[in-house]
């Protein structure tokens, strides 16, 4: 049986399960670990990664919602979320950012990470956004899987994003017309 056979979503989370925040850390870590450009490197504590998640599902929960997450499970575990967060500023409230995109190394060849993108924008379209925006670390596997799927590079900020070991990435920034 393939990974694909065990995961369900996604799901939009509305009212945020009390293991949310570890379970988004928990998956925050094993992406990072795995090499994932998450803002965070291998070394960096639990308790910043559980802060973080922790963060996240409390905008989900404020109001006016500041963060819309949708999530994939396999079994009992995270498999994959997809973070948006909306525009702030009266100029910015027809767009929200794709924050995160973390899909678990252990199901990434399936289609997780396409099928939460897909259902990230279908999401922002009911919400009345126009527009999507997102930053990735130039690592030619990333920038694909976006441009594949409409989005477009609009621009680089080179050495943006330290990797670790002395290695720094590009950043890209990447826009996609709902």
């Amino acid at each position: 049986m393939s990974d694909e056979e065990f995961i369900t979503g996604p799901h939009r989370v509305d009212q945020p399960h009390p293991d949310l925040p570890r379970a988004l850390a928990d998956l925050l870590g094993r992406v990072t670990v795995a090499g994932g450009i998450t803002g965070f490197t291998a070394d960096t504590e639990l308790e910043t990664l559980t802060a973080t998640a922790q963060r996240i599902v409390d905008d989900t929960s404020a109001s006016p919602k500041r963060r819309h997450v949708l999530t994939a499970g396999k079994q009992h575990t995270l498999a994959g979320a997809v973070v948006l967060r909306l525009g702030e500023f009266p100029v910015e409230q027809h767009r929200a950012e794709l924050d995160w995109l973390l899909v678990d190394p252990e199901v990434s060849e399936s289609d997780v990470a396409g099928k939460l993108l897909d259902a990230a924008e279908s999401h922002a379209t009911a919400l009345g956004l126009t527009q999507l925006t997102l930053r990735v670390g130039a690592d030619g596997r990333a920038e694909r899987f976006y441009t594949d799927r409409g989005w477009v590079e609009r621009g680089r900020w080179p050495r943006a994003r330290y990797a670790g070991d002395g290695e720094y990435r590009d950043e890209i920034w990447l826009t996609r017309d709902l």
